[in-house]
């Protein structure tokens, strides 16, 4: 250690460490400082943490190892810190207001089936809906965080927020720890605190998002020219839909959305990897051990990037980041009961709010039926001269309109037929028909074969083709003519 006056300044800090722990060695080397203490078990954790909060006022920080039946206090500068006030925080807070409140409005857009994004309705009401719960959700993990960093003893900033493009107008938030973490327990108590903090407003939001969806007035669930996306939701979010029902096929409200995406968040920060929440729980629980799990997470994530590509994003950043927890400074101590229920319910909040595929995609589907009204057979008896009417209705099976083609083939020589819809007038109709049928609407159409008087006796098949973009059908029709 480099001061103009070493003997005094060891001296100093031996005095400090000599009033919480009884020392029987120093070894000072050009750039490291270790105290051997002699402590007592019962109160290693209380002292050692006395110690840390007082060196921290001094300028140092204190780091605790056992090596060869020995205990061991290693002494640190601490770095000096910039401190550039609250600036960048409020400058970004503002950004990602501004890009969420765009990203609700593309939603709500989305949601009321209109066509203009930019309107004022369109981003106020994606601000309340989307932007406000969205932020709140996130700032509140965050601010979580930040709350448990300072109940420790452990400097942390403000969160900064990362403004993104819609759907989702940000990519969370984060803190900035200034310290080391103190011990095990405070790595238990501040990963878990953040997606507890989030989980505590997402719940309510969730339930307030499927009442909005459940009493809304979509216009309908229908999946658009070029297919959509859906997502899945969690086992806690389906959990919540058996008190609060959403129609089928309805498109979530913003609100809804916004407490889906809090809880992806809170699942993503509690994988047990990295400097993630869950890898700071199961560094704090594990200890050293907590590596094997990180490791098993990464390749698990690999896995599921097989079946959902985004896993893989998340995987090469929590590679990126560091596989590796560092250690606390106390590294020694074990976690109390306490904490460990603390990582069971970290647990259940993951296997809760998981979900291995969070999107999929949903083609387009042009599925139709068709159902004979009048008569219910395809098989009619007829004497010659005799018009046969069919009545059949036509129903929207699929997820989109559906744009349909009808054609009578296969006629008799000398018979006639026209096709057309029943609410229409069959005086201009042909063998062919072409039209659309909207979103789980139905159409009725009325076919009629005119059976000459020259038609000889027996049976005669007669098709109606049918295709829509995606799906054929052919029904044959079989017309006995008697005597």
């Amino acid at each position: 250690m480099v001061n103009t006056d070493v003997a005094s300044e060891i001296e100093a800090i031996k005095s400090i460490i000599g009033k919480y722990f009884p020392i029987y060695d120093v070894r000072v080397t050009h750039d490291s400082l270790s105290i051997f203490i002699t402590p007592d078990p019962h109160t290693l954790d209380q002292n050692f943490e006395s110690l840390r909060r007082e060196l921290g006022t001094k300028g140092y920080i204190p780091f605790l190892n056992y090596y060869g039946g020995e205990y061991i206090i290693a002494i640190a500068r601490k770095p000096e810190i910039k401190r550039r006030g609250t600036w960048i925080n409020q400058i970004l807070l503002v950004i990602t207001f501004l890009s969420t409140t765009f990203a609700g409005a593309y939603l709500w857009a989305s949601y009321k089936n209109v066509t203009s994004v930019l309107t004022i309705d369109n981003f106020i009401w994606g601000a309340v809906f989307f932007a406000i719960p969205l932020m709140t959700m996130l700032g509140m993990h965050e601010l979580c965080h930040y709350l448990a960093s300072r109940k420790h003893g452990v400097e942390a900033s403000l969160p900064f927020f990362i403004p993104s493009v819609p759907p989702l107008g940000t990519f969370g938030a984060f803190i900035s720890m200034r310290e080391p973490m103190p011990d095990r327990k405070a790595l238990v108590d501040i990963g878990v605190a953040g997606p507890i903090g989030g989980l505590i407003v997402a719940i309510p939001l969730v339930l307030l998002g499927l009442y909005l969806t459940a009493h809304g007035d979509v216009q309908s669930g229908e999946v658009g020219t070029g297919g959509a996306i859906a997502i899945v939701v969690q086992p806690l979010y389906q959990f919540f839909m058996l008190f609060v029902p959403v129609p089928e096929g309805v498109a979530l409200h913003p609100t809804a959305f916004a407490a889906w995406v809090g809880l992806l968040v809170t699942a993503i920060n509690l994988l047990p990897a990295g400097q993630l929440d869950g890898g700071h729980i199961a560094r704090g629980l594990l200890g050293e051990k907590s590596r094997y799990l990180s490791y098993a997470t990464i390749v698990v994530l690999f896995i599921m990037s097989f079946f959902y590509i985004g896993w893989l994003f998340f995987a090469i950043l929590i590679f990126l980041l560091g596989l590796r927890h560092p250690a606390p400074l106390n590294d020694i101590s074990k976690v109390d009961n306490k904490r460990k229920a603390i990582g069971v319910v970290a647990l259940v909040i993951l296997l809760l709010t998981f979900v291995p595929i969070p999107v999929i995609e949903i083609p387009l589907d042009h599925s139709y039926e068709i159902t004979l009204i009048e008569p219910q057979s395809t098989s009619v008896n007829v004497t010659p001269g005799q018009i046969v009417v069919f009545s059949m209705i036509v129903n929207n099976t699929g997820n989109t309109y559906l744009h349909l083609n009808f054609i009578v083939t296969q006629l008799p020589q000398n018979w006639s037929a026209i096709i057309y819809l029943s609410n229409q007038s069959g005086e201009n109709a042909t063998n062919a028909l072409e039209f659309d049928i909207p979103y789980k609407k139905s159409a009725n159409v009325t076919m009629e074969i005119t059976v000459p008087d020259s038609a000889s006796k027996g049976v005669r098949t007669i098709v109606l083709n049918t295709s829509s973009q995606t799906k054929s059908l052919s029904i044959n029709f079989e017309i006995m003519v008697n005597e």
